[in-house]
Protein backbone atom coordinates (compact mmCIF):
# COMPACT_ATOMS: atom_id res chain seq x y z
CA UNK A 1 0.00 0.00 0.00
CA UNK A 2 1.62 3.03 -1.09
CA UNK A 3 0.79 7.05 -0.74
CA UNK A 4 0.63 7.15 -4.71
CA UNK A 5 -1.97 4.00 -4.89
CA UNK A 6 -4.58 5.30 -2.66
CA UNK A 7 -3.79 9.44 -2.60
CA UNK A 8 -2.81 9.04 0.92
CA UNK A 9 -0.07 10.99 2.76
CA UNK A 10 2.68 9.51 5.10
CA UNK A 11 0.74 10.66 8.67
CA UNK A 12 -2.23 9.02 6.68
CA UNK A 13 -0.36 5.84 6.14
CA UNK A 14 0.94 5.35 9.50
CA UNK A 15 -2.23 5.77 11.15
CA UNK A 16 -3.56 3.04 8.88
CA UNK A 17 -0.93 0.53 9.23
CA UNK A 18 -1.83 0.49 13.10
CA UNK A 19 -5.15 0.14 12.79
CA UNK A 20 -5.01 -2.38 10.28
CA UNK A 21 -5.11 -6.14 11.17
CA UNK A 22 -3.07 -8.65 9.77
CA UNK A 23 -6.07 -10.66 8.36
CA UNK A 24 -7.31 -7.52 6.90
CA UNK A 25 -7.05 -6.18 3.19
CA UNK A 26 -8.33 -3.07 2.12
CA UNK A 27 -10.26 -2.74 -0.18
CA UNK A 28 -11.30 1.16 -0.96
CA UNK A 29 -9.76 4.02 0.45
CA UNK A 30 -11.43 7.22 -0.23
CA UNK A 31 -11.35 11.19 1.41
CA UNK A 32 -14.69 13.37 1.50
CA UNK A 33 -14.42 16.30 -0.57
CA UNK A 34 -12.55 19.33 0.50
CA UNK A 35 -14.34 22.35 -0.88
CA UNK A 36 -17.74 23.65 1.18
CA UNK A 37 -20.68 24.23 -1.12
CA UNK A 38 -20.32 28.26 -2.74
CA UNK A 39 -23.69 28.96 -0.56
CA UNK A 40 -22.29 27.72 2.77
CA UNK A 41 -19.43 29.21 2.53
CA UNK A 42 -21.01 32.93 1.71
CA UNK A 43 -23.33 32.82 4.36
CA UNK A 44 -20.83 31.32 6.56
CA UNK A 45 -18.17 34.02 5.58
CA UNK A 46 -20.62 37.11 5.57
CA UNK A 47 -21.49 37.58 8.83
CA UNK A 48 -17.96 38.44 10.32
CA UNK A 49 -17.10 40.68 7.34
CA UNK A 50 -20.22 42.60 8.55
CA UNK A 51 -18.82 42.37 11.59
CA UNK A 52 -14.95 43.83 10.60
CA UNK A 53 -16.72 46.47 8.65
CA UNK A 54 -18.96 48.02 11.25
CA UNK A 55 -15.82 47.43 14.03
CA UNK A 56 -13.75 49.72 11.00
CA UNK A 57 -16.59 52.16 11.33
CA UNK A 58 -17.19 52.42 15.12
CA UNK A 59 -13.28 52.90 14.98
CA UNK A 60 -13.20 55.40 13.00
CA UNK A 61 -15.74 57.31 14.59
CA UNK A 62 -15.28 56.90 17.78
CA UNK A 63 -12.13 59.17 17.81
CA UNK A 64 -11.15 56.86 21.37
CA UNK A 65 -7.23 56.43 22.41
CA UNK A 66 -6.29 52.96 20.95
CA UNK A 67 -6.20 51.10 24.25
CA UNK A 68 -10.22 51.92 24.53
CA UNK A 69 -11.12 50.68 20.97
CA UNK A 70 -9.06 47.34 21.63
CA UNK A 71 -11.21 46.81 25.27
CA UNK A 72 -14.31 47.62 23.56
CA UNK A 73 -13.63 45.11 20.37
CA UNK A 74 -11.13 42.55 21.88
CA UNK A 75 -14.48 40.34 22.65
CA UNK A 76 -16.00 40.67 19.29
CA UNK A 77 -12.98 40.65 16.94
CA UNK A 78 -11.63 36.72 18.07
CA UNK A 79 -15.81 35.36 16.67
CA UNK A 80 -15.44 37.80 13.47
CA UNK A 81 -11.87 35.90 12.73
CA UNK A 82 -13.44 32.49 13.75
CA UNK A 83 -16.37 33.06 10.96
CA UNK A 84 -14.00 34.58 8.18
CA UNK A 85 -11.92 31.27 8.97
CA UNK A 86 -14.58 28.93 8.51
CA UNK A 87 -14.07 27.61 4.93
CA UNK A 88 -10.41 27.24 5.54
CA UNK A 89 -10.84 25.39 8.88
CA UNK A 90 -13.52 22.74 7.16
CA UNK A 91 -10.76 22.27 4.11
CA UNK A 92 -8.28 21.84 6.20
CA UNK A 93 -10.16 19.04 8.36
CA UNK A 94 -11.58 17.33 5.47
CA UNK A 95 -8.58 17.12 4.19
CA UNK A 96 -6.94 15.75 7.66
CA UNK A 97 -9.86 13.13 7.42
CA UNK A 98 -10.11 9.80 5.21
CA UNK A 99 -12.18 6.58 5.13
CA UNK A 100 -10.95 3.18 4.48
CA UNK A 101 -12.91 0.04 3.76
CA UNK A 102 -11.62 -3.53 4.22
CA UNK A 103 -12.79 -6.95 3.77
CA UNK A 104 -13.87 -7.04 7.50
CA UNK A 105 -14.71 -3.22 8.97
CA UNK A 106 -15.35 0.30 7.60
CA UNK A 107 -12.52 2.70 9.43
CA UNK A 108 -13.29 6.36 9.48
CA UNK A 109 -10.30 8.80 10.41
CA UNK A 110 -12.11 11.69 11.49
CA UNK A 111 -10.50 15.54 12.36
CA UNK A 112 -12.30 17.03 15.06
CA UNK A 113 -10.37 19.86 15.52
CA UNK A 114 -6.58 21.68 14.67
CA UNK A 115 -5.07 19.17 16.73
CA UNK A 116 -7.65 16.45 17.55
CA UNK A 117 -8.49 13.22 15.47
CA UNK A 118 -9.93 9.89 16.15
CA UNK A 119 -10.37 6.56 14.32
CA UNK A 120 -13.88 4.85 14.83
CA UNK A 121 -14.06 1.13 13.24
CA UNK A 122 -17.34 -0.82 12.00
CA UNK A 123 -17.11 -4.08 11.53
CA UNK A 124 -19.60 -4.91 8.44
CA UNK A 125 -22.43 -6.19 9.33
CA UNK A 126 -26.33 -5.77 7.53
CA UNK A 127 -27.78 -2.65 8.32
CA UNK A 128 -24.32 -0.52 8.89
CA UNK A 129 -25.12 2.10 6.53
CA UNK A 130 -28.04 3.71 8.32
CA UNK A 131 -28.93 6.54 5.79
CA UNK A 132 -27.68 7.33 2.44
CA UNK A 133 -28.05 11.09 1.81
CA UNK A 134 -27.11 12.78 -1.66
CA UNK A 135 -25.24 16.15 -0.99
CA UNK A 136 -24.67 17.19 -4.65
CA UNK A 137 -23.53 16.45 -8.13
CA UNK A 138 -22.15 12.83 -7.66
CA UNK A 139 -20.93 13.58 -3.69
CA UNK A 140 -23.42 11.83 -1.03
CA UNK A 141 -22.96 10.89 2.13
CA UNK A 142 -23.06 6.94 4.00
CA UNK A 143 -24.38 7.48 7.36
CA UNK A 144 -23.36 4.57 9.89
CA UNK A 145 -24.04 6.05 13.49
CA UNK A 146 -25.06 9.39 14.92
CA UNK A 147 -23.70 10.91 17.62
CA UNK A 148 -24.79 13.91 20.81
CA UNK A 149 -22.41 16.91 20.36
CA UNK A 150 -22.81 19.94 21.89
CA UNK A 151 -24.18 22.75 20.16
CA UNK A 152 -24.60 26.79 20.67
CA UNK A 153 -27.72 27.91 18.86
CA UNK A 154 -30.53 30.20 20.82
CA UNK A 155 -29.95 27.08 23.55
CA UNK A 156 -26.56 25.42 24.60
CA UNK A 157 -28.03 21.56 23.51
CA UNK A 158 -26.97 18.39 22.21
CA UNK A 159 -27.23 17.61 18.70
CA UNK A 160 -27.26 14.32 16.56
CA UNK A 161 -24.53 14.48 14.00
CA UNK A 162 -24.00 12.04 11.56
CA UNK A 163 -20.70 9.94 11.49
CA UNK A 164 -19.85 8.13 8.34
CA UNK A 165 -18.15 7.87 4.75
CA UNK A 166 -20.02 11.62 4.52
CA UNK A 167 -19.45 13.70 1.35
CA UNK A 168 -17.82 11.46 -0.52
CA UNK A 169 -17.43 11.61 -4.49
CA UNK A 170 -18.86 9.17 -6.79
CA UNK A 171 -20.79 7.60 -3.51
CA UNK A 172 -22.81 5.54 -5.42
CA UNK A 173 -20.17 3.13 -6.22
CA UNK A 174 -18.72 3.48 -2.90
CA UNK A 175 -21.97 2.38 -1.81
CA UNK A 176 -21.73 -0.83 -3.92
CA UNK A 177 -18.74 -1.78 -2.82
CA UNK A 178 -19.84 -1.52 0.95
CA UNK A 179 -23.07 -3.70 0.30
CA UNK A 180 -20.98 -6.12 -1.97
CA UNK A 181 -18.56 -6.17 1.11
CA UNK A 182 -21.35 -6.58 3.71
CA UNK A 183 -22.97 -9.37 1.46
CA UNK A 184 -19.95 -11.36 1.22
CA UNK A 185 -19.83 -11.58 5.76
CA UNK A 186 -20.96 -15.03 6.48
CA UNK A 187 -23.93 -14.70 8.39
CA UNK A 188 -22.80 -16.45 11.51
CA UNK A 189 -19.81 -13.88 12.01
CA UNK A 190 -22.42 -11.19 11.54
CA UNK A 191 -23.06 -8.87 14.53
CA UNK A 192 -26.74 -7.99 14.82
CA UNK A 193 -25.97 -4.37 15.62
CA UNK A 194 -22.79 -2.59 16.87
CA UNK A 195 -21.79 0.82 18.32
CA UNK A 196 -18.23 1.51 18.21
CA UNK A 197 -16.94 2.20 22.10
CA UNK A 198 -14.94 5.48 20.83
CA UNK A 199 -18.78 6.86 20.44
CA UNK A 200 -18.91 7.58 23.94
CA UNK A 201 -22.53 9.53 24.12
CA UNK A 202 -25.95 7.67 23.43
CA UNK A 203 -27.12 7.46 20.05
CA UNK A 204 -30.60 9.16 19.64
CA UNK A 205 -33.41 6.83 18.28
CA UNK A 206 -33.80 6.78 14.66
CA UNK A 207 -36.82 6.23 12.48
CA UNK A 208 -37.61 3.83 9.75
CA UNK A 209 -35.48 6.08 7.49
CA UNK A 210 -32.92 6.09 9.35
CA UNK A 211 -33.06 9.82 10.89
CA UNK A 212 -33.13 10.73 14.73
CA UNK A 213 -35.99 10.83 16.40
CA UNK A 214 -37.38 13.91 18.03
CA UNK A 215 -36.53 13.76 21.61
CA UNK A 216 -34.61 15.68 24.70
CA UNK A 217 -31.38 15.12 24.12
CA UNK A 218 -29.40 16.55 26.92
CA UNK A 219 -31.15 20.15 26.32
CA UNK A 220 -29.99 22.34 29.25
CA UNK A 221 -32.79 23.96 31.32
CA UNK A 222 -34.43 27.20 30.67
CA UNK A 223 -31.94 30.25 31.13
CA UNK A 224 -28.83 28.55 31.38
CA UNK A 225 -28.17 28.87 27.36
CA UNK A 226 -28.27 33.41 28.13
CA UNK A 227 -26.55 33.03 31.36
CA UNK A 228 -23.52 30.98 29.56
CA UNK A 229 -23.12 33.36 26.76
CA UNK A 230 -23.91 36.32 29.73
CA UNK A 231 -20.60 35.23 31.57
CA UNK A 232 -18.69 33.86 28.84
CA UNK A 233 -18.84 37.61 27.21
CA UNK A 234 -18.36 39.56 30.68
CA UNK A 235 -15.11 36.93 31.06
CA UNK A 236 -13.91 37.96 28.40
CA UNK A 237 -14.39 41.84 29.00
CA UNK A 238 -12.78 41.41 32.13
CA UNK A 239 -9.93 39.74 30.71
CA UNK A 240 -8.79 42.27 28.28
CA UNK A 241 -8.95 44.81 30.87
CA UNK A 242 -6.90 42.89 32.73
CA UNK A 243 -4.62 42.91 30.05
CA UNK A 244 -4.93 46.02 29.46
CA UNK A 245 -4.09 47.11 33.26
CA UNK A 246 -1.02 44.77 33.01
CA UNK A 247 0.50 46.12 30.19
CA UNK A 248 0.06 49.79 32.09
CA UNK A 249 1.17 48.67 35.11
CA UNK A 250 4.76 47.66 33.41
CA UNK A 251 4.81 51.05 31.77
CA UNK A 252 4.88 52.87 35.21
CA UNK A 253 7.30 50.46 36.91
CA UNK A 254 9.62 50.90 34.00
CA UNK A 255 9.31 54.80 34.34
CA UNK A 256 9.36 54.46 38.23
CA UNK A 257 12.69 52.42 37.76
CA UNK A 258 14.36 54.33 34.97
CA UNK A 259 12.52 57.65 34.42
CA UNK A 260 13.36 61.20 34.50
CA UNK A 261 11.45 63.58 36.75
CA UNK A 262 10.74 66.98 35.73
CA UNK A 263 7.57 69.69 35.73
CA UNK A 264 5.14 70.02 32.39
CA UNK A 265 3.04 72.91 31.47
CA UNK A 266 -0.60 72.48 30.33
CA UNK A 267 -0.79 73.76 26.73
CA UNK A 268 -3.70 73.13 25.67
CA UNK A 269 -6.77 70.45 26.42
CA UNK A 270 -8.73 68.09 24.60
CA UNK A 271 -12.14 66.20 25.15
CA UNK A 272 -13.98 63.15 23.94
CA UNK A 273 -17.72 62.71 24.52
CA UNK A 274 -19.31 59.83 24.36
CA UNK A 275 -23.36 59.85 23.33
CA UNK A 276 -25.61 57.52 24.76
CA UNK A 277 -27.97 57.73 28.13
CA UNK A 278 -24.80 57.73 30.28
CA UNK A 279 -23.17 60.47 28.66
CA UNK A 280 -19.41 60.87 29.91
CA UNK A 281 -16.17 63.63 29.10
CA UNK A 282 -12.76 62.53 28.93
CA UNK A 283 -9.93 65.06 28.87
CA UNK A 284 -6.54 64.82 27.56
CA UNK A 285 -4.20 67.54 27.98
CA UNK A 286 -1.16 68.72 26.11
CA UNK A 287 2.01 68.95 27.79
CA UNK A 288 5.31 71.20 27.32
CA UNK A 289 8.34 70.07 29.29
CA UNK A 290 12.06 70.10 29.26
CA UNK A 291 14.12 67.33 29.01
CA UNK A 292 17.56 66.68 31.12
CA UNK A 293 19.17 67.80 27.84
CA UNK A 294 17.75 70.85 27.59
CA UNK A 295 15.05 69.72 24.22
CA UNK A 296 12.07 71.03 24.55
CA UNK A 297 8.86 68.46 23.70
CA UNK A 298 5.08 69.14 23.09
CA UNK A 299 3.44 65.77 23.72
CA UNK A 300 -0.55 64.61 23.65
CA UNK A 301 -1.26 62.42 26.75
CA UNK A 302 -3.07 59.58 25.97
CA UNK A 303 -4.67 59.09 29.30
CA UNK A 304 -7.87 61.21 30.87
CA UNK A 305 -7.49 63.35 33.21
CA UNK A 306 -8.77 66.25 35.23
CA UNK A 307 -9.62 69.67 33.65
CA UNK A 308 -6.76 71.47 34.03
CA UNK A 309 -6.42 75.04 32.92
CA UNK A 310 -4.32 76.30 30.38
CA UNK A 311 -0.47 77.18 32.04
CA UNK A 312 -1.25 74.55 34.48
CA UNK A 313 2.17 73.14 35.92
CA UNK A 314 2.39 69.47 36.38
CA UNK A 315 4.86 67.23 37.80
CA UNK A 316 5.18 64.27 35.14
CA UNK A 317 7.83 61.09 34.61
CA UNK A 318 9.29 60.73 30.92
CA UNK A 319 11.38 57.72 29.76
CA UNK A 320 14.55 59.54 28.48
CA UNK A 321 14.94 57.40 25.44
CA UNK A 322 10.96 57.93 24.77
CA UNK A 323 9.73 61.06 25.63
CA UNK A 324 6.32 59.87 24.31
CA UNK A 325 5.86 57.09 27.41
CA UNK A 326 5.30 59.39 30.46
CA UNK A 327 2.53 59.64 33.27
CA UNK A 328 1.46 62.45 35.83
CA UNK A 329 3.06 61.93 39.17
CA UNK A 330 -0.04 62.10 41.23
CA UNK A 331 -0.80 60.71 44.99
CA UNK A 332 -3.69 58.46 44.51
CA UNK A 333 -3.51 55.21 42.88
CA UNK A 334 -1.84 55.42 38.98
CA UNK A 335 -3.77 54.31 35.75
CA UNK A 336 -2.42 50.73 35.62
CA UNK A 337 -3.07 49.74 38.86
CA UNK A 338 -6.78 50.61 38.96
CA UNK A 339 -7.50 49.13 35.65
CA UNK A 340 -5.60 45.95 36.85
CA UNK A 341 -7.85 46.04 40.31
CA UNK A 342 -10.78 46.30 38.05
CA UNK A 343 -9.90 43.67 35.69
CA UNK A 344 -9.33 41.34 38.94
CA UNK A 345 -12.32 42.11 40.32
CA UNK A 346 -14.17 41.73 36.98
CA UNK A 347 -12.49 38.20 36.02
CA UNK A 348 -13.28 37.04 39.27
CA UNK A 349 -17.17 37.90 38.82
CA UNK A 350 -17.28 36.35 35.70
CA UNK A 351 -15.37 33.04 36.95
CA UNK A 352 -18.17 32.75 39.43
CA UNK A 353 -21.19 33.70 37.04
CA UNK A 354 -19.37 30.99 34.42
CA UNK A 355 -19.08 28.31 37.15
CA UNK A 356 -22.72 28.67 38.36
CA UNK A 357 -23.92 28.47 34.33
CA UNK A 358 -22.00 25.58 33.99
CA UNK A 359 -22.81 24.04 37.66
CA UNK A 360 -26.55 24.72 36.53
CA UNK A 361 -26.10 23.42 32.90
CA UNK A 362 -25.12 20.26 34.25
CA UNK A 363 -28.21 19.97 36.90
CA UNK A 364 -30.05 20.25 34.03
CA UNK A 365 -28.60 17.70 31.56
CA UNK A 366 -30.92 15.07 31.97
CA UNK A 367 -32.18 12.91 29.10
CA UNK A 368 -35.46 11.60 28.65
CA UNK A 369 -36.05 8.28 26.34
CA UNK A 370 -39.24 6.22 26.59
CA UNK A 371 -40.54 7.78 29.92
CA UNK A 372 -37.26 6.61 31.47
CA UNK A 373 -34.76 9.34 33.34
CA UNK A 374 -30.88 8.57 33.02
CA UNK A 375 -28.76 10.97 34.48
CA UNK A 376 -25.60 11.75 32.75
CA UNK A 377 -21.94 11.25 34.37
Amino acid sequence: MSADEWGLSRRQQERLREVLRDDERVVLVAKPRERMHGADAFFNVLPGWVMIGFLSAVSYLLEAPWWVVSVLFAPVLPVALVMITGPMRYRRRMACSSYVLTDKRAIVFEQLGLWRSRCVCWPLFPGLIKKVTKDGHDVGSLIFDYELRWTIGKNVRRKPVPIGFLRVPQFEEVQRMVQEQVSAIPEGEAPFAFRPAVLSSPAPRLDAWGSPLAQQTGKCGKGSGPLLAFASIWLLFSICFLVVGLCMLHTEQRLSAEGKQTVATVLAMQSSSSSGRHSSVSRFPTLLFTDDKGLEHRVDYGIGTDNYPIGHQLTIVYMPDDVETLRIVKDEMSPGASLTLVGCLLSLVGGGVLAMAFRFLQKNNVPVEAGNVVRMG
